[in-house]
């Protein structure tokens, strides 16, 4: 009789961890279906953009969707944040900068925001000029810098000359751009001597500019982009699509780029 009961009690427990097994599998079954008929836009600085479109293949590759499920939107962090407090449809937000992703937060228009990458700033000219030092700035014509309002790396740039006594004497050979893409085409083409980038961009156009000087880490805030989903269009995909970005694998993928990780950033 004993024997019986303890044969019996194995039986239930076997059946109940069961039950509970397929109970989480149901779950993750359901998330799976639910992400594979949803869709969400990803609002990410400029910068980001050669890396994100491999992470963005990855992801669907990975999860057999369809790549239409995922749209990426590039541009100023400023002008991206401008776009959410207005209502646009993005689940998720990268910033090249923190104050932007602040200012969401202030509004309660993010959640479960976290440092994704770290980057530098950088002096580029066409690849065959001649070296240029930040402080031989004066002597240029034409100086690309981001839209400082908008343009996070336009903003890093100012501070840098400022910083430097040198932006008294350059602000009027400054040529603006929507973003640090433009800026880096800007230098690319010809329409301007120097431009201010990310190591990132730089290295993106490797083939056609070079750096030639690396803005002191000391000269301007700490470049670092934080992401987060957006509250109003969250969705299973778009938890999903965080989680991966802000995993080990896309880790390793946004250092390929030229980023860094936050740990190993300048504080």
């Amino acid at each position: 009789m004993k024997r019986y009961r303890m044969w019996l009690m194995v039986a239930l427990s076997a059946m109940a961890l069961a039950v509970s097994g397929c109970g989480g599998s149901s779950n993750d079954q359901k998330e799976a279906q639910a992400a594979k008929s949803e869709s969400i836009t990803v609002s990410a600085a400029a910068s980001l953009q050669a890396a994100a479109n491999e992470l963005k293949d990855n992801f669907i590759k990975s999860r057999h969707l369809d790549p239409t499920q995922i749209t990426l939107n590039f541009g100023g962090s400023g002008t991206l944040r401008q776009q959410i407090e207005n209502g646009a449809p993005a689940s998720i937000f990268i910033s090249a900068d923190e104050k932007n992703m602040h200012q969401l937060q202030e509004k309660n228009l993010v959640t479960k925001v976290k440092p994704l990458v770290a980057n530098s700033l950088v002096l580029i000219v066409l690849k065959d000029k001649p070296q240029l030092t930040i402080e031989q700035l004066p002597s240029v014509n034409r100086l690309a810098l981001g839209t400082v309002e908008t343009v996070p790396a336009g903003k890093y740039a100012k501070q840098t000359l400022t910083k430097l006594n040198l932006w008294d004497q350059v602000e009027s050979k400054v040529v603006y751009a929507k973003d640090v893409k433009a800026v880096a085409a800007y230098v690319a083409e010809g329409s301007a001597d120097a431009g201010f980038v990310y190591k990132t961009d730089a290295l993106d156009l490797k083939d056609r500019v070079q750096i030639t000087a690396t803005a002191p880490s000391d000269s301007h805030d700490s470049i670092r982009y934080p992401i987060a989903i957006v509250t109003k269009y969250d969705n299973d995909l778009a938890q999903q699509f965080y989680e991966y970005l802000t995993s080990n694998e896309a880790q390793q993928i946004l250092q390929k780029y030229g980023f860094t990780n936050v740990d190993n950033s300048a504080k």
